[in-house]
This record gives structure tokens, C-alpha cells and sequence, in this order.
């Protein structure tokens, strides 16, 4: 969060060295655990959660249990369910950005961004149940831009 923050900020400068970091704003967060273990509590898909905010306990080892919290703010996509066995390495939950970090992210590569973001940007033209108006507008503005910009 803290190099999409200051990414975010360098393209006030003009400066578009931060725009991959930019373009990964807009990627979900997909959580794993080192070990196999299992999950004995979790919360629910479609929760909205703060960045290090707790999606799931693991019971792993012997009796250990480790929170999986969310390194980014959003909402939860998906989560293994209470009681669910999982894998090393396995995705335990997905969480989508929070809007407000996708609808910086998107105006910050309506200034720099290039046709290679474009796959990044078109899951938030689509008419989701979780993406606003103005975010769908933003993100159809944001790759007219880009177009545009890449023809001259």
C-alpha cells in the first residue's frame, strides 16, 4: 500500500515510474498460508475489511493457529469456508481492492497509463454488482485515454 500510495503521488509530478505498482492497485489479493491446516473460522464472502483486517483462523502444526488478514482494504471474493482443509500454499481467500483505491488507481493511469494496463482496467467497465457507476465511467474514460495517447 505504502509504494501505490506513493506511486499514486509521483504521477501528480508527471512521473509515471510507479505505474506497474499503479496497475497492481487494481488486482485482487489472493491470500495463502505456508502450511497445510484448517480453517476454523472465517468471515463471509462479500464482507467489506480493512487493510490487515482478519479474514480467516488456521489451525495448522500442533494446535497452532494463524490469522490470514487482508493486506490490502476491499471486499472479500471469497474465503474457505469453517472446517475446510487446505493445502501449503493453497488460496484460502481472494479479496477485491476497495473502490476508493481503484478509482485512484484508475485516474492515476488516465495520466500514464499504457495499452499493456488495459487488461487491468476493462474488469471495471463490466456491470459487477460491486463496481459503482462512477467507477465503471472512470474506468471506460481511463482506457479511452490511453487509446488515444498511444496513437500519436
Amino acid at each position: 500500500m505504502v509504494r501505490g500510495n506513493a506511486a499514486l503521488s509521483l504521477v501528480r509530478f508527471g512521473d509515471a515510474t510507479g505505474r506497474p505498482q499503479i496497475v497492481a492497485l487494481l488486482q485482487p489479493a489472493q491470500l495463502t498460508f505456508p502450511e497445510s491446516g484448517r480453517i476454523v473460522d472465517a468471515d463471509k464472502p462479500g464482507t467489506a475489511i480493512h487493510q490487515g483486517g482478519l479474514v480467516a483462523k488456521l489451525e495448522y502444526g500442533h494446535e497452532q493457529i494463524a490469522e490470514v488478514r487482508s493486506p490490502i482494504p476491499g471486499r472479500i471474493r471469497s474465503v474457505a469456508g469453517t472446517g475446510a482443509n487446505v493445502r501449503a500454499g493453497a488460496e484460502i481467500a481472494v479479496v477485491d481492492p476497495a473502490t476508493e483505491q481503484v478509482w485512484e488507481a484508475l485516474r492515476a493511469l488516465y495520466l500514464v497509463g499504457q495499452v499493456d494496463d488495459i487488461p487491468a482496467i476493462l474488469p471495471y467497465e463490466r456491470e459487477l454488482p460491486d463496481v459503482s457507476n462512477d467507477v465503471r465511467r472512470q474506468a471506460t474514460e481511463t482506457e479511452k485515454a490511453i487509446r488515444e495517447r498511444s496513437q500519436h
